[in-house]
């Protein structure tokens, strides 16, 4: 039913979205789209390697495109989330709020569409009553965003606009 309910939203954004040039990025304040012409494979292995390069483990893959094909949806485009986290970092946190678990595991996005790979970074929300839970919010968001720019390197210079539609 979620992975349903995933892949619904998925295509409706895809659906209703214009592509903005490659190396853009979007915001809607707590994901922050990237966009290269580089191909979904060389994407997610870079992003592989950024993310255990910061002594993170990729504890699961949710790949939606590839099911969605096994299923007979034959051109169904290349999407997949990675799901990552490190027990270290993950403690630091949960000894300020255990709820924050709720944030866990950290999630990166990689899908392709028109000619396009885009990468979206779910953010950390910073504005918990705890300051050390915000310093620790804007910390991991900056690592975040450093993980999806190592995947970004050979292309133009990034930076964050807002985002004015949904994903491509």
């Amino acid at each position: 039913m979620r992975l349903a309910l995933l892949v619904l939203l998925l295509l409706l954004g895809a659906a209703c979205s214009k592509s903005p040039p490659a190396g853009a990025a979007e915001s809607t304040g707590t994901v922050v789209r990237y966009v290269t012409d580089k191909p979904f494979a060389d994407v997610v292995e870079e992003l592989e390697f950024a993310i255990t390069e910061r002594n993170f483990r990729i504890t699961g893959y949710n790949k939606v495109g590839s099911a969605m094909r096994e299923r007979g949806y034959e051109n169904f485009p290349d999407m997949e989330v990675i799901h990552f986290c490190s027990l270290a970092v993950a403690r630091e946190v949960l000894e300020y709020d255990p709820g924050y678990i709720a944030m866990m595991p950290c999630r990166i996005t990689v899908h392709a569409g028109a000619g396009q790979t885009v990468i979206s970074v779910i953010l950390l929300p910073e504005n918990h009553p705890d300051a050390r839970v915000v310093a620790f919010a804007r910390r991991m968001n900056s690592t975040l965003r450093e993980i999806a720019a190592f995947a970004l390197e050979k292309d133009a210079p990034v930076t964050a606009v807002p985002a004015t539609a949904p994903a491509p």
